[in-house]
């Protein structure tokens, strides 16, 4: 670990574009910081405690230090590796998080009770939101009418039957009406973020060849596209899948796909949030331009600060709540202010984040492809 870390050269770069030394002002709580801590615990200069555990558990990975690092340090590897030191003094709650929301089975019976809770408490907000049946996928679907002009796998996650169910059937309607076959791996699992972020490193390794030997049994492919960003910057980083990774969106905008699909007009406003992993990791932020373009009518604005973080960071806004809450707290402002029709956000998370705190609006939160799916002029 220490070469890597030893990259590092403490410039200070990373200072402005970190949100966490943002709202602290604690070289303890900024990129260098945290290294030079990881650093002090590989050396055992430091020793293991809650303290430490605490100092790198409140890194929101947006990984916006690492696209702008001129030294190209590998900070979310670092601090992946440093939580696995700490995991025994991290808090109970986040490993019984990454544990249940990484087996959606397991998900559901303790969301279940959760449904009964007021939907003002974060987790009551967060059951609302979750479903109770499992979407029943195929193993491969065929575009109906037309051959197949190609042939992609839909990585799932465990989110996604949790929370994304509209977002996968948009997925493969607009897959489908594009002229591609796509195949669903059933033996795919969770793509290894949420262990690899609690210091459960054994872990992520075995969901990470768990889901490559699932795609490599799926036959030939041209793309395995994923749907939630969060998941997205974690399969860009498996080093053996057997075609490219790409966002589904990304996919979706390339000019020979785009071509075949066709929008109905909309006379609606929408703002459109960037989560940071599609932009500091994927760096695939303006396909969803080009296609919400395709849609005559639509008003398109966009959010936030590009590659900045909205606080919501897989578990963070349920593990430490006032912390995502200021940093969510600029883009309700500009929510408000524009008063969109529907706000659209690639990732999970980063929905049920922003809508936690506008309730009262009446507005949809939306996956974009949702958006794309509804307004598809079908032949």
């Amino acid at each position: 670990m220490l070469p890597d870390a030893a990259q590092c050269v403490k410039c200070g770069l990373c200072l402005a574009e970190c949100p966490t030394y943002g709202l602290s002002g604690s070289e303890a709580q900024s990129p260098r910081g945290r290294i030079a801590l990881i650093q002090a615990l590989e050396k055992r200069e430091v020793q293991v405690g809650r303290h430490a555990a605490d100092l790198l558990d409140s890194c929101l990975l947006c990984r916006r230090c690492e696209k702008i690092c001129p030294s190209e340090v590998s900070f979310a590897a670092l601090m992946d590796r440093g939580r696995s030191m700490v995991r025994p003094s991290l808090p109970v709650a986040e490993k019984l998080l990454s544990a249940v929301l990484s087996r959606p089975w397991l998900g559901r019976m303790l969301v279940a009770p959760g449904k009964l809770l007021p939907k003002r408490s974060r987790l009551g907000y967060f059951a609302a939101q979750a479903s109770l049946r499992p979407m029943s996928l195929k193993p491969l679907y065929l575009p109906e009418g037309k051959a197949g002009l190609g042939r992609v796998g839909l990585f799932t996650g465990c989110t996604a039957s949790l929370l994304d169910t509209e977002v996968l059937s948009s997925a493969l309607t607009l897959l489908l009406h594009a002229g591609y076959e796509v195949a669903v791996p059933g033996g795919q699992q969770c793509c290894g973020a949420l262990d690899a972020h609690a210091g459960n490193s054994p872990r992520a390794q075995r969901l990470m060849q768990t889901n490559v030997d699932a795609f490599r049994n799926a036959g030939s492919l041209n793309a395995i596209l994923s749907i939630a960003t969060g998941c997205g910057a974690q399969l860009q980083d498996y080093d053996s899948l057997p075609a490219p990774h790409e966002d589904i969106c990304s996919f979706l905008a390339r000019e020979e796909v785009l071509q075949r699909l066709s929008f109905r007009s909309l006379a609606a406003s929408v703002a459109v949030h960037l989560p940071c992993s599609l932009v500091n990791v994927l760096g695939q932020e303006l396909a969803v331009f080009r296609l919400l373009n395709k849609i005559r009518g639509l008003q398109v604005h966009e959010i936030g600060r590009r590659g900045g973080c909205c606080g919501a960071a897989g578990t963070a806004m349920l593990l430490r709540p006032r912390m995502a809450g200021s940093l969510r707290d600029p883009l309700a402002e500009e929510i408000a202010g524009l008063s969109p029709d529907a706000v659209l956000s690639g990732n999970a998370s980063c929905r049920l984040h922003l809508a936690a705190a506008d309730e009262s609006a009446g507005r949809a939160y939306l996956h974009p492809l949702v958006l794309l799916a509804q307004q598809l002029v079908r032949e």
